[in-house]
C-alpha cells in the first residue's frame, strides 16, 4: 500500500457519527440547530410532521439509544443531509458516500470498474491522483472523514429561565414591570 493512501477509518459508534454531522451542519448553517429543529427536518418535503421526535434524535445524540430502525436512519439522514449508509455499523466513509449519492457520474464510475482487476484498479487509482496533482497541486489527499473542528459555545438563548424559583425581590420587581 503506498504511503500517500489513506488508511482505513476506525470505526464508530453512531453518536460519534451524528456528533460529526452535527459540527459539520452546525458550520454550514452559522449556529447549532436544536433536537427540536432538527427533528423538524425530518418532515417530509411534501408536508407533514416530523418523521421522530425529539427526544428519539436526542437519545440517539446522546448514544442511549443505538440500535434505531431503517426509518429513523433515515430520517436522521435526512435532517443531518448526509448520506443514510454513514449511519450504518462499518459505513465510515463519509466523503465517498456523499460522493455516490450527489454525483451520478460518480456511480457511473464505479459500475464501470466492477469486474476490473487488482492491476487494472492501481492503474486508475494513478491516473485518479495524477489528475488531481495537476489540476489541483499540492493539495492533500481527500480523508474518508472531512476533520470538522469542534462546536463553538452558543449565546444563551432566549426563553424560559431554568435553575429554581426566582427571589421574592425578583419577583416584585418584575411584577413592578408589568
Amino acid at each position: 500500500m503506498p504511503a500517500e493512501q489513506a488508511q482505513p477509518a476506525t470505526p464508530r459508534t453512531l453518536a460519534a457519527k451524528l456528533d460529526l454531522l452535527l459540527r459539520r451542519l452546525a458550520m454550514r448553517t452559522g449556529h447549532t440547530p436544536s433536537v427540536r429543529e432538527l427533528a423538524a427536518r425530518t418532515a417530509p418535503p411534501d408536508g407533514g410532521g416530523p418523521a421522530i421526535s425529539h427526544p428519539v434524535i436526542n437519545d440517539l445524540l446522546n448514544g442511549t439509544k443505538t440500535n434505531p430502525p431503517c426509518t429513523t436512519i433515515q430520517a436522521v439522514a435526512q435532517a443531518f443531509e448526509a448520506p443514510s449508509a454513514y449511519l450504518l455499523p462499518g459505513w465510515n466513509d463519509l466523503t465517498s458516500l456523499t460522493v455516490y449519492q450527489q454525483e451520478q457520474r460518480a456511480r457511473e464510475a464505479l459500475r464501470l470498474v466492477a469486474d476490473l482487476d487488482s492491476e487494472a484498479l492501481d492503474e486508475l487509482l494513478a491516473s485518479a491522483r495524477e489528475i488531481r496533482e495537476r489540476r489541483m497541486p499540492g493539495s492533500p489527499m481527500v480523508p474518508e472523514v472531512p476533520d470538522v473542528p469542534p462546536l463553538p459555545p452558543e449565546p444563551a438563548r432566549p426563553g424560559r429561565r431554568r435553575g429554581g424559583r426566582r427571589s421574592d425581590a425578583d419577583m416584585a420587581a418584575r411584577a413592578a414591570d408589568n
